[in-house]
């Protein structure tokens, strides 16, 4: 699009203040930051802890080592939390040391900072550092902030809200631009900061490539992706191992080795893997599957969306999920209410995944479904959305 040449384009700088040891999305979706932000022409920086991890080649050669590794999200009751004020101060100080080169060498190209994983105390810490900008300095700065969590139904949600109004008095609308990548998030956030939201595309989806699904597969794949955790379905997958069947067709579940599934029956096959993965092996095990187990708690993910489900949806695999999560109201969308279970019921999962990939209407709409995600959720789709934002500049 524009050449990288210009200096009148933005500087873009994603901020990772954690990044959870590689685990989760996290690589693959700034690296798809990265990419859509060099498709449109822009210098792309990518800020980390000073301790990260050698081998970030998913997020490209822009890093630099320069956050403090504080880890300010580490487990505590908001008391304890609380008492980190003093590393959130320094890892601000040490933001504002970062950034006052980049705003004084004379250019006027605009600098984003971009933030989308975060808990209060990392959003106080950017606050603290830019409050140490001179507003002069400030100008040339924006900051868009990436919500994926309901942090609106928190227990700290007092402070986000603190938070939104002494950002916007540092950078006024529209240096300060929110976001999120869930509509129904979005609204609810909206009504409570009473600030508009930006609905970005979930982008981390390009390396998907559609790999013909095995109908006649027996035993039948099924893979529980991701860390083991209580809100992705762990108590579920346990009983649903130790279920005791011993119909055709048998099941073989795939799930990472920290997850401890045993198997007590004869018609299912647990396979352990590990713990992280790379990409390619993440989309070998994405290519094998025919089903994608997703029986996350609906009320953790009434709103939030699930990048697995929307890969799944790209990669034409058939996720199983909870009714009442954003992934079941996607479903809804594309008449795939069959693909909505109630995991608790005393219904025979081997039997329903069985008619599932037998059911011809199931994967005509499945098609449909990964024809629009695929448009949907892109590189170039994100990067619209980003050119977009920046019509907000001065």
């Amino acid at each position: 699009m524009n050449s990288d040449d210009s200096k009148d384009q933005p500087l873009f700088i994603s901020l990772i203040p954690h990044l959870m040891g590689g685990e989760g999305h996290i690589l693959p979706y700034h690296g798809a930051v990265r990419r859509s932000v060099e498709y449109l022409g822009w210098q792309y920086q990518a800020w980390v802890p000073q301790d990260a991890d050698p081998k970030l080649e998913e997020i490209g050669d822009r890093l630099h080592r320069v956050l403090l590794p504080e880890d300010l999200e580490a487990e505590g009751s908001m008391v304890a939390k609380l008492t980190r004020l003093p590393q959130a101060m320094e890892c601000g100080n040490v933001l504002a040391r970062q950034l006052q080169p980049l705003l004084n060498n004379g250019e006027n190209r605009p600098i984003i900072l971009f933030l989308e994983r975060f808990i209060h105390l990392q959003l106080f810490a950017v606050w603290w550092g830019l409050r140490q900008l001179s507003a002069s300095n400030r100008k040339r700065l924006h900051f868009w902030i990436l919500y994926r969590r309901d942090v609106h139904l928190d227990q700290t949600r007092p402070l986000y809200h603190w938070l939104h109004q002494r950002l916007r008095k540092l950078l006024p609308p529209p240096q300060c631009q929110f976001l999120t990548d869930s509509e129904p998030l979005g609204r609810s956030l909206q009504n409570y900061f009473r600030q508009p939201f930006t609905v970005m595309p979930i982008p981390h989806t390009d390396f998907a490539e559609v790999v013909p699904l095995s109908l006649q597969a027996d035993p039948i794949v099924c893979w529980w992706p991701g860390a083991p955790r209580e809100e992705k379905g762990w108590s579920v997958m346990r009983g649903l191992v130790s279920s005791p069947w011993h119909n055709s067709p048998k099941l073989k579940i795939i799930a990472a080795a920290a997850s401890g599934l045993k198997s007590n029956s004869e018609g299912i096959e647990v396979h352990l893997i590990g713990d992280r993965l790379t990409r390619e092996e993440y989309t070998d095990w994405l290519n094998k599957a025919q089903i994608i187990l997703l029986p996350y708690d609906p009320e953790a993910y009434a709103e939030r969306t699930s990048g697995i489900f929307t890969e799944a949806i790209i990669a034409e695999r058939i996720p199983l999920v909870s009714p009442g999560t954003w992934m079941a109201r996607e479903l809804k969308k594309y008449g795939l209410e069959e693909l909505i279970l109630s995991w608790q019921s005393e219904i025979n999962i081997s039997s329903e995944i069985s008619k599932v990939l037998k059911n011809k209407s199931i994967r005509q709409k499945m098609i449909i479904m990964s024809k629009i995600y695929r448009r949907k959720h892109s590189l170039k789709n994100y990067a619209f959305i980003l050119q977009d934002l920046t019509k907000y500049f001065a």
